[in-house]
């Protein structure tokens, strides 16, 4: 079995440093092999030329292209998947660190579900360094909530750490390059109406190194609601509204009684005063707490 690692890249030339090698050295088994595909969305930082020196290191693992820049990974992951020469694909973010036996553990998944339909995603964690970074708190999946499902939807094609086959994908659907987000989802909802089995396979992990600043939260909140009004235009499913947490007419009595009850309870307390009182509770401080996510929330 052959593994294709496909990564789209944008600016991460603090990071490469310390996945590359990781990357370059993950454990296989007995007839697996694998490949990682870097492509880079247009960096301007350094990053390719890292890029180049690794695949120049490790030619044996790593390829890398370059593209023009598109706003989003939708572009970079197809051309990595059509560069692909793995039968199986493993879609990774440029933030995660995988675990040393993530293609092993996602060899043995394709090995007890050889159909092309099955696919799996992964898990994710912060590592302890990062634990107490107050931006943490935007990057917990709640994965208890897929240890209770036998089969996942496509709202759970996560794609920090996700393996599908690639002919599946190449035939059922490929990212739709004019979404610069939610495109996972919106893939993971064309391939589940295609047949895709999605598995929780939480042996196969990593790390994930995410790198966001409280200086860019408001943007990245209205860049991500505009794209989510885009993705429940397209997917306009109750499970997706209520999955992703909307206002909406058509959700079940209880859950719109309770998203209303806390639309209320969140403007009352979305103000001045209380912005001031966590500031001086200690709400700005490098360390996270129940008032750093509160505040950050707000």
């Amino acid at each position: 079995m052959h593994i294709s690692l496909v990564i789209p890249t944008f600016n991460r030339s603090r990071l490469l440093p310390e996945t590359i090698p990781a990357l370059a050295n993950l454990q296989t088994g007995k007839d697996v092999t694998y490949e990682v595909i870097f492509v880079s969305n247009g960096s301007t930082d350094g990053s390719d030329a890292l890029l180049e020196e690794a695949v120049r290191q490790f030619p044996a693992q790593l390829r890398y292209f370059r593209i023009q820049p598109t706003g989003g990974p939708s572009a970079p992951r197809n051309v990595g998947i059509r560069a692909a020469r793995g039968d199986v694909v493993v879609i990774m973010d440029d933030d995660v660190l995988p675990d040393a036996d993530l293609v092993r553990r996602y060899a043995e998944f394709h090995t007890m579900y050889p159909e092309q339909h099955h696919a799996a995603t992964g898990e994710v964690y912060i590592p302890a360094r990062l634990l107490g970074d107050p931006m943490s708190h935007f990057h917990t999946f709640p994965y208890d909530e897929l240890r209770k499902l036998d089969r996942l939807t496509g709202l759970h094609f996560w794609t920090c750490n996700v393996s599908v086959k690639r002919q599946f994908m190449l035939d059922a659907g490929m990212f739709d390059e004019e979404f610069l987000y939610h495109e996972d989802m919106l893939c993971g909802h064309r391939l589940a109406s295609n047949g895709m089995h999605l598995h929780f396979w939480p042996a196969a992990r990593g790390q994930h190194l995410h790198q966001m600043t409280a200086a860019g939260l408001s943007s990245k909140a209205l860049f991500v609601g505009r794209w989510l009004y885009r993705f429940l235009e397209r997917v306009p499913d109750q499970a997706a509204k209520e999955r992703m947490g909307v206002l909406s007419a058509d959700l079940r009595t209880s859950v719109l009684l309770r998203r209303i009850l806390g639309r209320i309870a969140f403007r009352t307390v979305d103000n001045p005063l209380t912005t001031a009182v966590l500031r001086l509770l200690g709400a700005e401080r490098s360390t996270r707490s129940a008032i750093t996510d509160f505040y950050y929330t707000l």
